[in-house]
């Protein structure tokens, strides 16, 4: 249970567009008061849509054209993180507090949300819930990912429960460099993620899951949930607020996620990148390489032969190669590989 007694409040937003449901949670912390208590925004999203974090760049990451031919918008969204599926119907829940009841900001919020994450999924009879980083996993797969932002006084913390992961939509959006890229992050999305549909007895309908928040809240907070629904002044309030964050940050500069590459999770990273022995490919699982190919037959059968299950660091690399491809060969390899993998090391 949480230090803090005082009863969270319970806002049920319903379903939102998609920049509706970012701009209520951003208005929402970005005005919270400094005695406010600690809120508990339930929303879902009634249309599929991409959400990528704070500083990512959206362009880089996703194919965007593909994203407008299906009719997926794309959302920067306040939190950070990398590029994020939202269904339709999704579950979702912000967690927003002031910031000055947070001793330990961020690391104090993800310890609270994330807690709250997997209670709710052991009581809906999950097995194997553990944290991994910012993220939880269910025996050994993803199955929620996580942000937390500092918005003026407030702070949030959100998360979202994963009914259904539809792959292949999710992977239509993803920026390809090349007609296998996708080839090989199919299988990696299908082994590292999982879903509610795949881990529970019987899929929870968004009702359920809600009903099994406001048990978990009250455990933890050890009082009643008080459950508020503001007017439709305050509504608009929150939204005309929360616009304004996502055009602050949609004007604002961002990055690939991750270099070359994707994060699947935390332990699974799939890359691709070109240099003058044509495009190198590769898929990092945890700290080994799990497959490497590159545009050259004669390369690639060396590499799978001398890296599989290797480690990707750059004298490892050299180490293996040494002999069995030109020596130009073996450093441009060596390093780009070395240099993918430290991105992720060190991130």
């Amino acid at each position: 249970m949480v230090a803090s007694t005082v009863a969270p409040e319970w806002i049920d937003a319903g379903g939102c567009s998609a920049e509706e449901l970012h701009a209520l949670y951003a208005g929402l912390a970005s005005t919270t008061a400094p005695d406010a208590p600690p809120r508990v925004l339930w929303a879902h999203a009634l249309e599929a849509h991409v959400s990528v974090g704070a500083s990512q760049d959206a362009a880089a990451d996703l194919d965007l054209a593909a994203c407008a031919r299906a009719g997926i918008p794309v959302v920067r969204r306040p939190l950070g993180g990398g590029s994020v599926w939202v269904d339709a119907d999704q579950a979702c829940f912000f967690l927003i507090q002031p910031r000055h009841v947070l001793a330990r900001g961020h690391r104090h919020l993800f310890a609270m949300g994330l807690g709250i994450a997997m209670d709710v999924l052991r009581d809906l009879e999950l097995d194997g819930v553990e944290a991994r980083g910012q993220d939880v996993w269910v025996q050994g797969r993803k199955i929620m990912g996580t942000g937390a932002a500092t918005l003026d006084e407030g702070c949030v913390f959100g998360a979202s429960f994963l009914r259904r992961f539809p792959v292949e939509r999710f992977l239509a959006c993803v920026h390809a460099p090349s007609d296998g890229y996708r080839e090989w992050l199919l299988p990696a999305l299908e082994s590292g993620m999982t879903d509610c549909a795949r881990q529970c007895p019987e899929t929870p309908e968004p009702a359920r899951i809600a009903a099994t928040l406001r048990a978990v809240l009250e455990r933890r907070f050890g009082a009643p949930v008080r459950h508020w629904e503001p007017d439709a002044a305050t509504r608009a309030g929150w939204l005309a607020a929360g616009r304004e964050e996502l055009a602050d940050l949609a004007d604002g500069q961002g990055a690939p996620a991750v270099r070359n590459g994707i994060r699947v999770n935390r332990d699974n990273h799939v890359f691709e990148t070109r240099g003058s022995c044509g495009r190198l490919r590769l898929h990092v699982e945890g700290s080994r390489i799990a497959r490497i190919w590159c545009e050259d037959p004669a390369i690639t059968a060396v590499l799978e032969s001398a890296l599989i299950g290797e480690s990707p660091e750059r004298l490892r690399v050299r180490s293996r190669l040494s002999g069995r491809l030109a020596a130009p060969v073996v450093d441009e390899i060596s390093a780009r590989v070395d240099g993918l993998y430290r991105g992720i090391a060190t991130a």
